[in-house]
């Protein structure tokens, strides 16, 4: 029987459960709360990887079975802090949707005024702002929005249980490590958008080619690519780059593990580094408004 959509999710799931295997095993036989500590901050030196599995889970699920991806969610919940079909709705249906409109993008980093949010404010003011942006979203996808906050009332359950049985080691296992995810979830998005042309697709995004980065955020690297077809598994994004790598501007390249080190800010540049992509290349990506989800895209976010 295949359980998986995509053999190449195999070793990512392991990776989630091994370190599931890794919390529960220290929350249950460990005593030392020194040690309890340790293991979570050895844990959160590893975070980016669990974080780029969920994102990609999110946007083209693990498992055939619905229910399977529904267990998968609460474990990588506990993981990262993200319930289930947080992705879906902030993400996928807020920034993907709307991330060339900084008026719009739910993960917007530019002021009012025409200046660029920094980096810190960028990160705290955007980590407090998921969970009331999911609730303005979510009110125009009435089921993605009921299934959110079934699953997340689950999800929260589940944390519940550990904390009754032992306060102190959930909160250092589990409840700790998730602002700090959040945080690091929204640093990382600054890295890939801020201060760039939103004119289009291809200068949009900054973009690796590190192996460094890309297997630690499972190709995530090619973020043009991953705008552009948001619907493709991860593991096709490297072959997708290069067949466009030729379009994108050197200017959001670079092949470090460091996003910061393509050289592109518009701020300073000001002029675009390329023209607008034709509208036959990005409409598979924007839908037009008003956006709703068909029965297909529904069974895909199972």
């Amino acid at each position: 029987m295949q359980v998986y959509r995509h053999r190449e999710d195999v070793l990512p799931s392991l990776i989630i459960f091994t370190v599931f295997a890794i919390q529960l095993g220290t929350f249950f036989f460990v005593e030392s709360l020194w040690v309890v500590a340790a293991v979570m901050a050895g844990l959160l030196t590893f975070s980016a990887m669990p974080g780029s599995i969920s994102h990609n889970h999110h946007h083209v699920p693990t498992f055939l079975k619905p229910a399977y991806n529904r267990v998968y969610e609460v474990i990588l919940f506990l993981e990262t802090g993200v319930v289930p079909y947080a992705w879906t709705l902030h993400h996928n249906l807020g920034h993907h949707k709307d991330y060339l409109d900084q008026e719009k993008d739910p993960a917007n980093w530019l002021l009012a005024d025409g200046r660029v949010m920094s980096r810190v404010r960028y990160d705290v003011v955007g980590a407090l702002r998921i969970y009331p942006e999911i609730w303005r979203i979510g009110r125009g996808f009435p089921e993605l929005f009921r299934r959110f906050k079934v699953w997340g009332t689950v999800s929260l359950a589940v944390l519940g249980v550990f904390i009754a049985i032992d306060p102190v080691k959930a909160l250092i296992l589990f409840v700790a490590p998730m602002p700090i995810m959040y945080l690091g979830l929204m640093d990382n998005t600054y890295m890939q958008h801020s201060d760039l042309d939103t004119s289009s697709d291809l200068t949009a995004s900054r973009n690796t080619t590190s192996r460094l980065y890309n297997l630690i955020s499972w190709n995530l690297g090619y973020h043009a690519i991953h705008h552009m077809k948001p619907h493709v598994h991860w593991s096709r994004l490297p072959e997708l780059y290069a067949q466009m790598e030729h379009q994108i501007p050197d200017g959001v390249k670079c092949d470090s593990v460091l996003l910061s080190a393509c050289t592109y800010r518009h701020s300073q540049h000001a002029a675009p580094v390329a023209a607008p992509v034709a509208s036959a290349t990005i409409c598979y990506l924007r839908p037009a408004q008003p956006l709703r989800w068909s029965p297909a895209q529904m069974r895909s976010a199972a």
